[in-house]
């Protein structure tokens, strides 16, 4: 799935020039960071951005996040390595959650006010990158089991992968 690149129509590249010129004063020397080049994101991608839902957390986490706010420990749990396992996921699961949950927002904005959302060329790098891992941890973890000829197992894959 490729972007589609956004041009700078050159009256608009002239302007940003001049008025990058006189922020500078003018001088040659001042090097101004480059702008990166934006893409637009396709619309199955927004659309899906837009139609997740704001906690993915499973079960298990909402409950000891329920039963735990603070997801600190207490001593006697501390010497359990799976609770401690349970706890590190948790705290992780949420703090994805509000990451998404505030690119979610901002692709919310963009779209709303633009009609579109425009991202760097290097979204689409870290996000081929985190696919990429993420099929390499399925692959490690659920490789060896073969799954040919059962039917529950395609039916899963086909729902939630």
């Amino acid at each position: 799935m490729a972007g589609v690149e956004v041009s700078v129509s050159p009256t608009k590249k002239r302007k940003a020039d001049e008025e990058s010129s006189a922020v500078d004063g003018g001088e040659e020397d001042v090097a101004a960071p480059a702008k990166k080049k934006m893409w637009l994101l396709p619309q199955e991608e927004v659309d899906w951005i837009l139609g997740q839902p704001n906690e993915t957390a499973c079960t298990l986490y909402r409950e000891l996040k329920r039963s735990n706010p603070s997801l600190v420990p207490s001593p006697e749990e501390e010497k359990d390595e799976s609770t401690m396992l349970l706890y590190e996921c948790t705290r992780i699961a949420y703090e994805e959650d509000a990451k998404f949950a505030k690119f979610q927002a901002w692709v919310r904005g963009e779209y709303a006010r633009k009609g579109f959302v425009e991202v760097d060329y290097d979204y689409f790098g870290e996000r081929a990158e985190v696919f990429r891992l993420c099929d390499e941890a399925r692959e490690e973890v659920m490789g060896h089991w073969d799954h040919d000829d059962d039917e529950d197992w395609k039916l899963f894959m086909r729902t939630f992968v």
